[in-house]
């Protein structure tokens, strides 16, 4: 007789879970006005510490962490008028799949004269972990965006350097229905791109924000010339024919129409401090990109 294997050896279920959210302007206010889950996807109350214009809501997933198997979908409307900013109470864990791929899907949309901050904190790899992340944003004309995504390959403070596993990711960017920006990954573990000056050059931590607004087409070089100021060098340097690292390798760049975007990149060795330089950045494009000051959120607190 064929019996199953041990109860302890068996891989637990994966959850699939699902968040449809969806924010108007009514009365003069941001409001949440859908809010449709399955799973373990949920969003706190939301928050308005400067205002009824601007609707904070913090975005948990209880489980605490992504394992083999899980596939999570994440879908956010923002109408016109409306202003949303999003983000996570801590990093997101992808835990080793046993085989098994993991899956986050995020689909953003944002109507003309509507503005969407897409701040999340790092996703960190552990060992064995296989991830595929997938962020589309559709941007109608004269809608407003700033957004960024982080990971870390590995437990870096405990010494991890994620010696096995997989990460697949794409970041798709439509404007008024036609693609302007496409960027896609696939690094495994024993990727040579990891050590080559060409990709990673050894950093275990990379990120990237974005910026749209017609804010900053009007002015690209002026919102380029202070995010530079803000984020500083902090560029790797060659010493006598050798590579040296310095703890974040950054950069700037506006692509024009039709994407008229502004892109940051930084290499770090650790997420804390690269996600202060973002962080940083963030604060210079936001009066320029969304007229509006620039603040810690209170999420960012919790």
């Amino acid at each position: 007789m064929n019996l199953p294997p041990p109860r302890s050896t068996l891989a637990p279920p994966p959850w699939h879970a699902e968040l449809a959210l969806r924010f108007s302007q009514l009365d003069g206010a941001t409001r949440l006005t859908e809010n449709r889950h399955r799973g373990p996807l949920r969003v706190q109350k939301p928050l308005y510490p400067k205002g009824r214009d601007t609707c904070e809501t913090l975005l948990l997933h209880p489980p605490g962490g992504i394992a083999g198997g899980d596939a999570l979908d994440i879908g956010v409307q923002v109408d016109e008028g409306a202003h949303a900013l999003l983000s996570t109470p801590g990093a997101a864990k992808w835990y080793r799949s046993a085989g098994r791929a993991a899956m986050q899907r995020i689909a953003l949309h944002v109507a003309a004269a509507a503005t969407l901050e897409w701040l999340p904190q790092e996703a960190i790899l552990f060992d064995g972990a296989d991830a595929v992340q997938a962020l589309d944003l559709h941007l109608a004309r004269g809608s407003a965006t700033l957004g960024w995504d982080i990971v870390q390959l590995g437990r870096t403070a405990a010494g991890d350097d994620w010696p096995t596993g997989r990460f697949r990711q794409s970041l798709n960017i439509a404007r008024d229905g036609h693609p302007v920006f496409a960027e896609r990954a696939d690094l495994r573990a024993d990727d040579p791109a990891r050590h080559s000056l060409t990709g990673l050059a050894g950093y275990p931590v990379m990120g990237m924000l974005w910026a749209a607004s017609p804010r900053l087409a009007a002015a690209p070089e002026a919102a380029l010339e202070a995010v530079r100021a803000a984020i500083g060098a902090g560029a790797g340097l060659h010493e006598a024919g050798n590579w040296v690292q310095a703890p974040l390798c950054t950069a700037a760049t506006w692509l024009p129409a039709p994407a008229e975007l502004l892109l940051v990149r930084a290499l770090g060795c650790d997420s804390e401090p690269l996600r202060a330089l973002l962080e940083s950045a963030w604060s210079a494009l936001r009066p320029l990109a969304l007229g509006h000051a620039a603040y810690r959120p209170r999420i960012w607190a919790t």
